[in-house]
C-alpha cells in the first residue's frame, strides 16, 4: 500500500462524528436520529467528555446529568459549567445555576459574559453590583448596564436600577440612554427638577436619540406642559415617523386635555398596530376609564396585565376599575399594588414604595401573635376616615395597635377607639419603630382582614344621643327643623383634579320645606357666605361656630347632629358614614374615587349614602333637582 502523505490514518470515530455534525448542521438528521447517533458515539468513547457534552446538546431532558458526566471527565473546561448553568436557569433552579457560573468564573476569571450572568442571577444587591462592575471592567460595554436598568424598570423597581445607572454614568458620562433612564427614575421619585436636568442631558449627549425625545415628552406631559411635550414629539416624529411611543404620548396629551374621543382613536390605532405591547392596552383602558366606560376599560386593562404581568404600574388602574365595577374582593387584592402607579405627585405622605416610610414587614392578620402593630393613614383625610372605620374589626385581636394619622384626627381616634394608641403624623420627627413587629397602611385593612365586599362599618364616630341633641339645639337655635349640611368644593393637591359648583346653584334647595342649611365647606370665603345668605335668606342658613377644616371633633358632632349632608365627593361623605348620618353625594360624570360605584345609587363602601350621578350632563341643575326630590 502506498501513502500520499506522512499523516497517520484518521480515526473512524472522528470521521463518523464529523459526518454526523455536518448532517445535523444541514438539518439532514431528525432529532431522534441525531440523539441516538451521538449516544452511540459517547458509548463507543466513554472517556471522551466532549462527546457526552455533545449528547447533552441534543437530549434536553437529560442534559444536566450528561453535562455532569462531561465535567467529571474534563473538570477544567469552563464552557461545560456555563452550559450547565444555562440548563439550571431553564429548569428554574437558580441556586444551582449560580454555583455553576461561580466555578466557570474561577476557571476563566477574565470573561465579561460570565460576570454579567452572575450579576443577573445574584440575589443580594451589593454583590450583584460587584459582579456587574467586574463585567464592565472585563470588557462588557456600558450598554449592558443600560439594558439591565431597562429590565428592572419594567419590573417596577426604582432604587436598584438607580444605583446601576449611576454606576454606568460614572464610567460613561456622555451615554444618552443612561441620562434618559436616570431622568425617568428621578421622575418616579417625584424629583421634578433633577428629572428635567437628566432629560436635557440625554438630548444634549445625543440629539438624534429617539427614546430621549419620547422620555422627555413623557416628563412634560406629567408636568402638564403640553406645548413643550408636543414640540418634543414633533422632533421624534421627524426621527421615526409614526413610532408607536410617539402616538401613545400624543394620545396621553389629548386624554389629559379632555379630548377623549380623539385620544381613544389614536390609542386604538396603536393597539391594533402593536397588539403585543401591554402599555398600549393600558393607555386605551385609562382613556376608557376617564370616559366612565368601565366595562371596556376593564377589558383593556386586563389585557395589559396579561401582556406585561411584571409591570406593576398597571395594577392601580386595574384595581380602581375592578372596584368601580363592584368586583371588591379582586379589586382590593389588586389595589395592594397602588404604590407603583405613576402620578404627578405623591398621593400620600407615607408610602411603602419606592421609599418605604417604615422598615417593617407587612402585618398578616392570619398569623395572630402578641406584639405591636403600626397602622398608618394614607392619601387624604377622607381616605383616612374611611380606613379608620375598619379599626372596629380589631377589637378582639391579641395585638396592640398604634395608628398614625393626621394630627386633626387624633382626638376622634382617642374618643372612638380607647384601646388603640393614636400617633400624630409628623414628618419632621422620626418614628421609633424598634417596638413594632409589623406595619400596615389603613386602606389595606379590608383586604387583609377578609372584609372585601362587606359593608363598611358605620356609626362608630357618633357621640351619645344626648350630646347629638345638644349640638343640634345649639346649631338650630332650638327650632324644630331639619338640619342639612352643605359642601360644594373639593380641593385636590393637583389643581386640575379639583372640582366645585357655584353656591348660587343651591337655589334649587330652597324648595325643601322646614329646613335650615349648615355650610360645612372648609375655606368658605365671605363671598360664598354672602351668596348662601342671598340664596336661602338669613333665617335659613346657619354659620358654623367652629373651624371646619381643623376642628374635626366638632365637625363630626355637627354632621352627627345633621339630618342629612349634601356634598360633592368630599371628606364629608366618609365622615357621614362614620357618624351614621345619611348623605347625598352629588357626583361628576367621572369620579376618580373608586368607592363611588359607577352608575349605582348605593355602594357597600359608603353605606347611608345616596349616590346621584348627572343624567348625561355635567349641568349641576339636573343633579340638584334630584337632590330636592330625594329629600322631600
Amino acid at each position: 500500500m502506498t501513502r500520499d502523505s506522512d499523516m497517520p490514518d484518521a480515526d473512524p470515530l472522528v470521521i463518523l462524528e464529523e459526518t454526523l455534525r455536518a448532517r445535523a448542521a444541514r438539518g439532514a438528521l431528525a432529532d431522534d436520529e441525531k440523539r441516538e447517533s451521538f449516544r452511540a458515539l459517547a458509548l463507543l468513547s466513554p472517556s471522551d467528555g466532549m462527546r457526552w457534552a455533545a449528547l447533552a446538546g441534543c437530549w434536553p431532558d437529560r442534559g444536566a446529568t450528561l453535562l455532569h458526566r462531561a465535567i467529571i471527565l474534563i473538570p477544567g473546561d469552563f464552557r461545560l459549567y456555563v452550559n450547565l448553568s444555562n440548563r439550571h436557569v431553564q429548569a428554574e433552579t437558580v441556586d444551582k445555576a449560580f454555583v455553576s457560573l461561580r466555578r466557570a468564573a474561577l476557571l476563566q476569571p477574565g470573561l465579561a459574559r460570565i460576570s454579567t450572568s452572575l450579576s443577573t442571577l445574584m440575589a443580594k444587591r451589593t454583590k450583584r453590583w460587584k459582579f456587574q462592575s467586574h463585567a464592565w471592567v472585563q470588557g462588557a460595554h456600558a450598554d449592558t448596564g443600560v439594558g439591565q436598568v431597562e429590565s428592572q424598570i419594567a419590573g417596577g423597581k426604582i432604587l436598584e436600577p438607580l444605583e446601576v445607572v449611576e454606576k454606568v454614568l460614572r464610567s460613561s458620562t456622555l451615554l444618552s440612554d443612561a441620562w434618559r433612564l436616570r431622568g425617568v427614575l428621578q421622575q418616579r421619585l417625584y424629583k421634578s427638577a433633577e428629572s428635567r436636568r437628566c432629560h436635557c442631558r440625554a438630548l444634549i449627549c445625543n440629539p438624534a436619540n429617539l427614546n430621549a425625545y419620547i422620555a422627555a415628552s413623557g416628563y412634560f406631559i406629567e408636568q402638564r406642559a403640553f406645548t413643550r411635550a408636543t414640540g418634543l414629539l414633533d422632533f421624534a416624529d421627524i426621527l421615526a415617523p409614526g413610532a408607536f411611543a410617539v402616538l401613545a404620548n400624543r394620545a396621553a396629551i389629548l386624554e389629559r386635555t379632555g379630548q377623549l374621543e380623539e385620544a381613544l382613536t389614536i390609542a386604538r390605532r396603536v393597539t391594533v398596530l402593536y397588539p403585543h405591547i401591554g402599555e398600549r392596552y393600558f393607555i386605551c383602558g385609562t382613556i376608557l376609564q376617564s370616559m366612565a366606560n368601565v366595562g371596556d376599560a376593564l377589558t383593556n386593562l386586563r389585557r395589559a396585565d396579561i401582556a406585561a404581568p411584571q409591570d406593576q404600574r398597571f395594577q392601580n388602574n386595574l384595581a380602581i376599575t375592578l372596584l368601580k365595577s363592584g368586583r371588591y374582593s379582586e379589586g382590593l387584592a389588586t389595589y395592594e399594588g397602588r404604590w407603583f402607579a405613576p402620578a404627578e405627585m405623591p398621593t400620600s405622605e407615607r408610602s411603602l414604595w419606592p421609599n418605604a416610610s417604615f422598615d417593617l414587614p407587612l402585618w398578616e392578620p392570619g398569623r395572630p401573635a402578641a406584639g405591636k402593630i403600626l397602622l398608618w393613614g394614607e392619601q387624604g383625610v377622607g381616605d383616612e376616615i374611611w380606613g379608620l372605620s375598619y379599626l372596629t374589626a380589631l377589637a378582639d385581636r391579641p395585638e396592640h395597635f398604634t395608628v398614625e394619622t393626621d394630627a386633626r384626627l387624633m382626638p376622634l381616634v382617642q374618643r372612638c377607639f380607647p384601646k388603640i394608641t393614636p400617633l400624630p403624623r409628623r414628618l419632621d420627627v422620626q418614628v421609633d419603630i424598634s417596638d413594632y413587629q409589623a406595619q400596615l397602611p389603613l386602606l389595606s385593612l379590608p383586604h387583609r382582614l377578609g372584609l372585601a365586599g362587606q359593608q363598611t362599618p358605620t356609626g362608630w364616630m357618633r357621640p351619645d344621643p344626648e350630646w347629638v341633641d345638644a349640638v343640634k339645639h345649639r346649631l338650630t337655635g332650638g327650632r324644630s327643623v331639619r338640619l342639612i349640611g352643605l359642601a360644594w368644593r373639593s380641593t385636590k393637591p393637583v389643581q386640575h383634579l379639583s372640582f366645585a359648583i357655584d353656591v348660587e346653584r343651591f337655589s334649587r334647595l330652597t324648595a325643601i320645606e322646614n329646613a335650615v342649611f349648615l355650610p360645612l365647606q372648609y375655606g368658605m370665603g365671605e363671598h360664598e357666605w354672602d351668596g348662601l345668605v342671598r340664596v336661602f335668606g338669613e333665617d335659613r342658613v346657619v354659620r358654623p361656630d367652629f373651624d371646619v377644616r381643623d376642628d374635626l371633633v366638632r365637625l363630626a358632632d355637627a354632621i352627627a347632629a345633621a339630618d342629612v349632608v349634601v356634598s360633592l365627593a368630599t371628606a364629608l361623605v366618609p365622615m357621614a358614614v362614620a357618624t351614621g348620618t345619611r348623605s347625598v353625594a352629588m357626583l361628576m360624570p367621572v369620579q376618580r374615587d373608586w368607592r363611588y360605584r359607577v352608575g349605582a345609587q348605593h355602594s357597600p363602601m359608603l353605606p347611608n349614602s345616596t349616590l346621584l350621578w348627572p343624567p348625561g350632563s355635567e349641568d349641576p341643575e339636573s343633579i340638584l333637582s334630584a337632590v330636592v326630590k330625594s329629600l322631600r
